[in-house]
Parts: structure tokens; C-alpha cells; sequence
């Protein structure tokens, strides 16, 4: 299994390795895609960008639903407490 992830891994880090050597030298070689590659870059980087935000506000979503049915079931005991001790 680790084996199978350390190829997986390797072969990851040598595509990424081709793909920004090759985007180097067309961006270096001011090809009549320039442009559009650039374009696609900032693309990439927005997705990347809202990716994190996006996250952070999943993260606050989530704090905030288990606050409310945490603050819900503890006052679900409290009242159940209450009836317990009038009887």
C-alpha cells in the first residue's frame, strides 16, 4: 500500500514538474498564447483562492450547527431535570 502511494506520488510530482517547465518556457517564449494561459493561471489561482474560503466558511457553518444542537439537547436535559425533581 505505501509502495502504491509513494508511485502515485512520484508520478504526480514529475507531472507537475513537466507541466510548469512547459508553461515556463511557452510563457518565456511569448507565444500567441500567452494570453489565454495567463487567463487560465488566474483561473486557477481564483479556484484555489475561493477553495479556502469556501472551506473557512463550511467551518463556520458547521461550529454554529453544533452549537445550536449542543445548546438545544443541554436544554433538553435541563428541562428533563426540572420535571424529574417537581415529581
Amino acid at each position: 500500500m505505501l509502495n502504491n502511494l509513494h508511485k502515485i506520488l512520484k508520478l504526480l510530482l514529475i507531472f507537475s514538474a513537466v507541466i510548469s517547465s512547459w508553461t515556463s518556457i511557452v510563457l518565456l517564449s511569448n507565444t500567441r498564447f500567452n494570453f489565454e494561459i495567463k487567463e487560465l493561471i488566474a483561473k486557477m489561482y481564483l479556484n484555489q483562492k475561493n477553495f479556502i474560503y469556501n472551506v473557512k466558511e463550511l467551518s463556520i457553518l458547521l461550529v454554529k450547527d453544533a452549537n445550536e444542537r449542543f445548546s438545544t439537547n443541554n436544554q433538553d436535559i435541563i428541562d428533563l431535570n426540572k420535571v424529574k425533581n417537581k415529581d
